[in-house]
């Protein structure tokens, strides 16, 4: 006979097994993750400039500035990202595998928050599917492949993690002082991570609406004034928690809530813009492979029209929304998988900063919403009405049907890891998507000037000009590769294009890059004194830039300043990408006893450089 401490431990043993088995299919399936390379911002944060890798230079980005962003602010992952680089020396794999393992705890979190949902409805109810089916459908999910391939996500990744701590704590820890204790610090910790975490207390209030017990005869109002009760202490954590948080906010960034970017859509057309990126996000939920990629442009302008399709959206994503309240209000766990996903969803449907981005939506900004749903699922399975002629068969057709599923996602997330893990890779899947997107275009130049295929570096340049189609960043790495190809005149074709562009002044990144290749191209006509001081001028809006610090120690060895050409030299090279700080000290020092012994000749191997 089998005891009933005896069955708990064996329960508990098969649920751990379960756990096992199941982060280590998912970690198998992304393991190819490590050989990714740094796409997109990473490119700059961790290889361009040196301010996370140089010496304690990070302590002044962790509240504001970081990657030229004023308007986010988001300390704890800013710190996480100077740990690895510090730790990892700016190598992409091991930061990968950081995205990866944050990833897996976060699976295994929302095996446990759908246990612990599970164990509300019946107290011994702890099945293994309750536990490993909410693991299995978000870890293999291939709506996040985004943020698990693309280190710049681990915002993202944080905030679920302490999101979801903080709401198992608020189910598990029963001493009212050390649940809000707990429950707030997580809090803190997700908000510090990514703003996304203002959804936070309003699910967890859903989640402590179900564990309410069943009331018996009361009121709307006479539940909420139990779980108030209740949960007081919790909630007022959270609250003075928030206003702290809001205050540090305030204090780094000057600023709560950034500005809209442009002129904002009527109220209505606005309503409109968030009920299509929400349905747009269920769609995702539920068939993820269709037109996934890093940009999702739109043309906003549809929202500003009335007609039968845009009044269907409406009425079917307000329909959704006011079934969720409902059912939520009735106690049904399809109302609380529904309005918590609308809650998780809130902060990016633009109702908030509404314009902010120009993609409407992307795949890490449904990661939380994600967890939650795939917490309740279980719960909204067990409610669902089984026919007596169905009981047979339905457990089969589960299971058949979860087994496609999984074969499928899986070679999904096989096929698109590579397309996330170099920066050719990542854009030309995006170009072949938007084909028409120039900010597509524009990473595909970057890229293939990375990669070295200018062919198809200069492809992409000839067809921008012959549409006449702007783009600051494009004619930037012309500009660039027309220098690394030695001709100053068709660099300064391309500068002197974008000189009168407005937006280039707005970007501190693309003025400092636009003064440093002004200078290049006067020192490549010799021109010294000219290039010193505009490389002086570039050099002093980030000190650590190395670009501009090169060129100038150029022009200062052509007009004789040798020892203070070394000295800026040798504080330019150690800001460089670790493998080719060796290649830049050994020619260096070659181009200066050239220019010694052969002055003559020092302009030929600055050109041949």
């Amino acid at each position: 006979m089998v005891t009933p401490i005896s069955a708990t431990h064996r329960s508990r043993w098969i649920h751990v097994l379960g756990a096992i088995v199941v982060v280590f299919v998912v970690a198998l399936v992304y393991w190819p993750v490590r050989h990714a390379q740094f796409v997109w911002d990473d490119i700059i944060d961790f290889q361009r400039v040196a301010s996370l890798r140089h010496g304690n230079e990070w302590q002044h980005l962790l509240l504001n500035k970081f990657n030229d962003w004023v308007v986010y602010f988001r300390p704890l992952g800013v710190a996480l990202f100077a740990a690895e680089v510090h730790a990892f020396g700016a190598t992409p794999g091991p930061m990968h595998l950081v995205s990866l393992l944050i990833h897996l705890i976060d699976t295994l979190l929302v095996g446990v928050l759908a246990m612990q949902l599970g164990t509300m409805r019946s107290p011994q109810s702890r099945h293994l599917y309750t536990f490993a089916l909410p693991m299995l459908l978000y870890g293999l999910h291939p709506l996040l492949v985004e943020p698990v391939v693309w280190i710049g996500c681990q915002f993202d990744l944080l905030a679920t993690l302490f999101m979801l701590l903080g709401w198992i704590g608020s189910l598990r820890i029963q001493h009212p002082v050390l649940r809000a204790l707990g429950v707030s610090s997580c809090f803190f910790l997700a908000a510090c991570a990514k703003e996304s975490a203002i959804a936070f207390l309003p699910i967890l209030l859903v989640l402590n609406w179900f564990s309410l017990k069943e009331p018996k005869g009361k009121s709307i109002a006479a539940q909420l004034c139990q779980l108030l009760k209740r949960h007081a202490a919790t909630y007022l954590a959270v609250l003075l928690t928030g206003i702290a948080y809001l205050a540090f906010r305030h204090l780094a960034l000057g600023r709560l809530i950034p500005n809209a970017g442009g002129a904002m859509l009527p109220l209505w057309a606005r309503l409109q813009e968030s009920s299509f990126i929400y349905l747009h996000y269920w769609r995702m939920f539920l068939w993820p492979t269709l037109h996934m990629g890093p940009i999702h442009p739109a043309d906003i302008d549809q929202f500003l029209k009335i007609n039968i399709g845009s009044l269907l959206r409406d009425t079917l994503a307000f329909g959704i929304v006011a079934t969720g309240i409902a059912l939520t209000i009735h106690r049904k766990y399809m109302g609380a998988l529904i309005l918590c996903v609308t809650l998780a969803l809130f902060p990016v449907l633009h109702i908030i900063a509404a314009n902010f981005d120009i993609n409407l939506y992307h795949e890490r900004y449904a990661l939380t919403a994600l967890a939650i749903a795939c917490a309740w699922l279980p719960l909204v399975l067990s409610e669902l009405p089984t026919p007596a002629s169905m009981q047979r068969i339905l457990p089969p057709m589960a299971y058949i049907s979860l087994t496609i599923w999984l074969v499928l996602a899986v070679m999904n997330i096989r096929v698109t890891i590579p397309l996330w893990s170099t920066q050719v890779n990542l854009w030309q899947w995006a170009l072949q998507e938007n084909p028409d997107s120039v900010d597509a275009k524009d990473e595909l130049i970057a890229g293939y000037l990375d990669a070295g295929d200018d062919a198809d570096a200069w492809r992409l340049i000839n067809d921008l000009i012959a549409s006449n189609t702007p783009c600051l960043n494009c004619f930037l790495n012309a500009a660039t590769l027309s220098l690394r190809e030695h001709n100053p005149e068709r660099a300064d074709f391309f500068l002197q294009r974008i000189r009168d562009m407005p937006e280039l002044h707005d970007n501190s990144s693309s003025t400092r890059l636009y003064l440093a290749d002004i200078g290049a191209v006067q020192l490549m006509e010799g021109k010294y004194d000219v290039a010193e001081r505009v490389e002086r001028l570039a050099a002093s809006q980030e000190k650590l830039d190395p670009t501009p610090q090169l060129f100038l120690a150029e022009a200062l060895v052509f007009q004789g300043k040798v020892d203070e050409a070394i000295q800026v030299e040798n504080a330019a090279v150690p800001l460089m990408e670790l493998d080719k700080q060796g290649q830049r000290r050994r020619w260096f020092a070659h181009f200066i006893k050239r220019h010694h012994d052969r002055p003559e000749e020092s302009y030929r191997i600055l050109t041949e450089h």
